[in-house]
């Protein structure tokens, strides 16, 4: 008798191994990414931006804007006044960046045939 797998066999299975692998990790880093600040996080951020606003980038401005969004959404949080003036901070810090990097970009030559 021959009991010896096949070698397409042992292929397939180990692609399957490693896709349920990549799955899983996949799954793992949705999970830990998704996570939205809380409010004492929220406002540590806000603290920080605050004391020096170019230290964070504009992918984590984005974090916090929209964990304050959410916050401001929900009914229970109502009475925080700190918010309002931190979106606003953030929001203004976002549109000064994104028009610096217009500004960095070269100008288009003219022809200098006229």
């Amino acid at each position: 008798m021959n009991l010896e797998i096949p070698e397409w066999k042992k292929a397939v299975k180990f692609i399957g191994i490693l896709l349920w692998s990549l799955v899983f990790v996949v799954v793992m880093f949705f999970s830990i990414g998704n996570k939205k600040p809380d409010n004492k996080n929220l406002k540590t951020l806000c603290d920080e931006f605050k004391e020096a606003p170019q230290k964070l980038t504009l992918s984590k401005l984005g974090e916090i804007l929209s964990g304050l969004n959410e916050l401001h959404l929900s009914d229970k949080e109502k009475s925080l006044q700190w918010m309002d003036s931190c979106t606003g901070l953030i929001m203004v810090e976002m549109k000064s960046r994104s028009f610096e990097k217009k500004l960095q970009k070269p100008l288009p030559k003219k022809d200098s045939s006229n």
